[in-house]
């Protein structure tokens, strides 16, 4: 009985096995060493990062409060001169690098009140200044106060603030209708305190007022014409400054005193010392 377990075993494992089905010889080579190539990493393109940048300072998600940046008015120097022209103020749109949908452009005095404002939509397309006037086209601007630019833009629920720092206005120049030019000064410039008798710097200013009348013209009264703006127009202070007026400009033009004319007034704006200048059509003032 084993012997023919055996055998039958044997015989079995004799047949011959079936052949698989589908076979492929495959062969794998490697390529030969050299550099690793330098492939940069996957990044956005640069019209996606600019749109990105340009759109952090402002989301338009919700309303935050407003980011303020402080700057230099970058005119310090040559509104400190005597009589500087317009403008006072400015900023420029190429310090406004973010997107806005809408825009405030205004001018502050130091109380904080509101002078002269302006607004508009999308960036500001130009320089963005003040000559010193009011809402009304008149003349706003005091000498003696300091003022200051406030911009506010907004971005959907977001909004951001350039502010420049305060910049004293002690004197200034405006050109009216027709040519002639007003030169003003705030009076603590010009005078003493409680005194006709001239501040300490106060020659710089008269010497300005001087060099302008005499490169000007001349009235056909040849008159010049002042205007002393005093808190007592009838007192005695205005009286004597008045006189000091007279006296040192007959001197420095070379003229008879009484072409000199100055009207004492009440303070309409604040205490100062104006001029008006004809413009140069005529013969000009010289010493004679």
């Amino acid at each position: 009985m084993i012997a023919l377990l055996l055998l039958a075993a044997a015989a079995r494992a004799a047949e011959p096995k079936p052949e698989p089905l589908l076979s492929q010889d495959v062969t794998i080579r490697a390529r030969a060493p050299g550099p690793v190539p330098l492939v940069p990493p996957p990044a956005p393109t640069r019209p996606v990062v600019d749109e990105v940048l340009r759109s952090l300072a402002l989301g338009a998600g919700a309303a935050s409060a407003p980011e303020t940046v402080r700057v230099s008015p970058g005119d310090s120097a040559r509104l400190a001169e005597p009589f500087p022209d317009p403008p006072f103020l400015a900023l420029s749109p190429r310090n406004i690098r973010a997107l806005c949908d809408s825009w405030t452009f205004s001018v502050l005095d130091g109380d904080g009140r509101v002078v002269w404002s302006s607004a508009g939509v999308g960036r500001p397309q130009g320089v963005l200044d003040w000559d010193g006037s009011g809402p009304d086209d008149l003349l706003a601007a005091v000498p003696g106060r300091r003022y200051r630019y406030r911009f506010v833009g907004r971005r959907g629920g977001g909004s951001f603030v350039v502010e420049s720092e305060p910049v004293a206005l002690e004197s200034f120049a405006r050109r009216l209708y027709g040519g002639e030019r007003r030169l003003e000064a705030a009076l603590p410039e010009i005078f003493a305190p409680g005194k006709a008798a001239l501040a300490s710097g106060g020659e710089r200013y008269l010497d300005a007022m001087a060099a302008a009348l005499r490169a000007g013209g001349s009235r056909a009264d040849g008159s010049v014409r002042f205007e002393l703006r005093e808190t007592e127009p009838r007192g005695r202070l205005a009286r004597a400054r008045a006189r000091t007026v007279v006296r040192r400009f007959s001197a420095a033009l070379g003229v008879d005193p009484a072409r000199v004319k100055v009207l004492v007034l009440p303070p309409e704006r604040g205490e100062a010392l104006a001029v008006l200048v004809p413009p140069a059509k005529g013969p000009a003032f010289g010493n004679e």
